[in-house]
Parts: structure tokens; C-alpha cells; sequence
């Protein structure tokens, strides 16, 4: 069992935010390289049942490490919707005493594997929130991407999800795909803003090594979209997403009024949260750690009561004030010095003279009194300049 307080900062603040990772798919997407297993069939002794009962194992072990309710709770995967009605109902089950009536409950659905059945089992747990993978409203893109569902599955998905009582309701959306042209993205991004979500993301493509469609690309049987178009579709959906009344929250990320993801704002505001299951990440008592990507020995040590195989960093010094940085410049509003100062004990330009006075030269960063953020001309090109500020604090 991880020691007493591993779930605290020095203050002895408790967790309020959960992640849950469930590691099962019907198939694996061709992009993809999340962890995840084909889901074994009913009754297999390594199953989704050995798995529930994994979880509930480390949640018992984690619990006096929670400050209950929680703000938010966030079921990914992998895919939880593709478990059978009553398995999620129960995974459900599981986590509903960790909640109240103001906790965000998100869980992640394909599509195609969402039905009215477990919508319903859902909301009567107390889902409030459900994150559509959506991806494309173009078939041709999605058999590219090899995703199982059709464009017609994302309205029938939302219209279930509505039925059930849950309104609050996100779509994730990639541009960048192979064969994608400007007029496509822009029919995937009218589709997506006529189903009225309340949150929208839109993700670059990325080739992850390892995955069939980064064999594809080395092999040139796939080309990289041109930097160019992407960022052109970039813009696009930060122009209609604006049109459409979605605040641009974070770089990749458009919610209604009240509608940010409370889950993604405890990463990006650096707080702690814990994450339960095969390869699930924690931020604890100032440590990143990792549970393995393995179920087997994930549920064979927690069923056994101990702490999952996994690995750990702890950053200090300008290295933890790096990462407040990096995750702090994703959102739009960017980085609170006084907030960051409180917290490593230096201003953010004491911390890292060289990379801010360059980037604020160059105009890809905005210095305030109280705030630094990325221009928003440059957020397309963000991740450059936030790799100069961790380098700066890895030095």
C-alpha cells in the first residue's frame, strides 16, 4: 500500500479530482497508442470482472487520501462505454460515494458502442458529463483513422446521451487526418457545433510511434498533413467555435460559459489528482507516477493489497516550476504570477530570464504585471516555446 499521505501536498491538502483508466476497446484505433486490451469475453478470468474488482481494491487503499466529494471525476480509457451495460453500471456503482451534487462526473463514449442502456445506467449513478469521441463526420476519415463508428453514430450518441438526462456533453475532433481538405474539416466542425456541445475539442493528429498509421506514413503509404493546413484548420475551428459561443479556454480546448472541463483544469493548473487503474497517471504529494501498462499485474498486485507496479518522478526546484509553467501557458488566460510566485517562491521571470525575455522579444509571449500568457497569433506554435522553458528548468 503507498504510504500514508503520498495523496497530499505539504499542506496536507487531499485530492479532489480523479482519473479512472479502463483498459478495454473493441478495436484499436490505427492513432492510437493509449493502453488498452480487446475486451475479454463474459466471464474470462482475467476479464472485466478481475478488473472491477482491482479497482475497487486500489480505490480502498487510496481512499482516506480523497477529500470526498470530489470535484471531478474523469472515466477514460480506452473506451468505458465499450463494457456491457450491467459491468458499467457497476464501474459506476463503484465510484458514486466518491461524488455530491456539485462533483463533475465525466465519462468517455465511442459512438458506436454507446446504447440507451448505459446511457441510462450513467445518469442514474450521477453522470453529468459525457465526452463523445467523435473524431470526424467524414466516413472516409474515420476508416483512416480506423475508428468503428459512422458519421451517423455521433447525433444517435448525443440524442441518447440527452434522452438520459445529461446535458453537458463534449466532442473530440481531429484535423491533420490523411486526405483531410479544408472543405471537410469545415463540414466536420458545422456537424459537430449543430449538435450544440458544450465542449469541443480539436486535436493536430499525431503519429505516435508505433502505431499501424505511423507505419503507414515512414512506409509512404500516408502523407503528414503540410504544417500550413494545419494550422489554416486550426484557425478555422477557433473561428467557428467563437461563432458558435465556446469560449477559447485552452489551446485545443472551446466550452460554453461554465462548461470548462474541470478534470483537464486540475492538470493544467498543476493540482494534485489521482489516477486509478492499468496506466494511470497520479500527480501526489508533489510526485508524478505511473501505474504500468500491464492489467495483469496491475489487478494481481492489488488484489493481493499492493501498490501497483509503476514509475515515478519527483521534479523540484526550477524543474517543478517548469512544469507549473509549461501546463499553466496551455490556457488561454495563461500563467498568474502571484499564484505561481506563492507557490515556488520566485517570479516566473526570475525563474526563467532567458526563455521569457526572448519569446516576449519575438512577441510569442505576453508579460503583464500579473499574468504572462502565449500571443494568441503563436498558439499554434506553442509547444516551442514551452520546450524552451523546460529546458530552462532542467538546466
Amino acid at each position: 500500500m503507498p504510504p500514508a499521505g503520498d495523496c497530499k501536498k505539504k499542506r496536507r491538502e487531499l485530492c479532489a479530482a480523479v482519473y479512472v483508466h479502463v483498459p478495454f476497446c473493441a478495436r484499436k484505433c490505427r492513432y492510437c497508442d493509449f493502453y488498452s486490451l480487446p475486451l475479454p469475453p463474459p466471464g474470462a478470468r482475467r476479464g472485466a470482472g478481475r478488473y472491477l474488482d482491482a479497482l475497487a481494491a486500489e480505490l480502498d487503499a487510496r481512499a482516506a487520501d480523497l477529500r470526498t466529494p470530489l470535484d471531478s471525476i474523469f472515466v477514460g480509457g480506452g473506451t468505458p462505454t465499450v463494457l456491457p451495460a450491467a459491468t458499467l453500471g457497476s464501474l459506476a456503482a463503484l465510484l458514486r460515494p466518491l461524488a455530491g451534487p456539485a462533483t463533475e462526473w465525466t465519462v468517455e463514449a465511442n459512438p458506436g458502442t454507446l446504447t440507451a442502456a448505459k446511457a441510462a445506467r450513467l445518469a442514474a449513478a450521477g453522470v453529468n458529463r459525457v465526452s463523445l469521441g467523435a473524431q470526424s463526420f467524414e466516413a472516409g476519415e474515420l476508416r483512416t483513422l480506423g475508428r468503428l463508428h459512422r458519421p451517423a453514430d455521433i447525433a444517435r450518441a448525443a440524442a441518447l446521451v440527452r434522452a438520459a438526462g445529461i446535458d453537458n456533453i463534449g466532442l473530440d475532433l481531429i484535423y491533420g487526418i490523411p486526405g483531410q481538405t479544408q472543405e471537410s474539416w469545415r463540414a466536420t466542425l458545422a456537424r459537430a457545433l449543430a449538435l450544440r456541445p458544450a465542449h469541443l475539442s480539436c486535436y493536430c493528429l499525431s503519429y505516435e510511434l508505433h502505431t499501424p498509421l505511423a507505419a503507414d506514413r515512414r512506409a509512404g503509404r500516408v502523407a503528414e498533413m503540410p504544417e500550413a493546413r494545419q494550422e489554416a484548420c486550426y484557425r478555422l475551428a477557433i473561428a467557428l467555435a467563437d461563432e458558435a459561443g465556446l469560449e477559447h479556454y485552452e489551446i485545443s480546448n472551446f466550452a460554453l460559459p461554465g462548461r470548462r472541463c474541470r478534470h483537464n483544469l486540475a492538470c493544467w493548473h498543476n493540482e494534485p489528482y489521482l489516477g486509478l487503474g492499468p496506466a494511470a497517471a497520479s500527480f501526489l504529494g508533489g510526485r508524478r507516477r505511473t501505474n504500468r501498462a500491464d492489467l495483469d499485474a496491475y489487478a494481481s498486485a492489488a488484489l493481493a493489497g499492493r501498490a501497483a507496479p509503476a514509475t515515478a518522478e519527483r521534479l523540484t526546484g526550477l524543474a517543478a516550476a517548469a512544469e507549473t509553467a509549461m501546463l499553466a501557458l496551455r490556457l488561454i488566460d495563461g500563467l498568474d504570477r502571484a499564484t505561481f510566485a506563492a507557490r515556488h517562491g520566485m517570479d516566473v521571470t526570475e525563474a526563467f530570464p532567458h526563455s521569457i525575455r526572448r519569446h516576449v522579444e519575438t512577441g510569442s509571449l505576453v508579460l503583464t504585471a500579473t499574468r504572462l500568457r502565449i500571443a494568441g497569433e503563436y498558439l499554434f506554435l506553442a509547444d516551442a516555446v514551452l520546450a524552451d522553458i523546460v529546458a530552462e528548468g532542467r538546466r
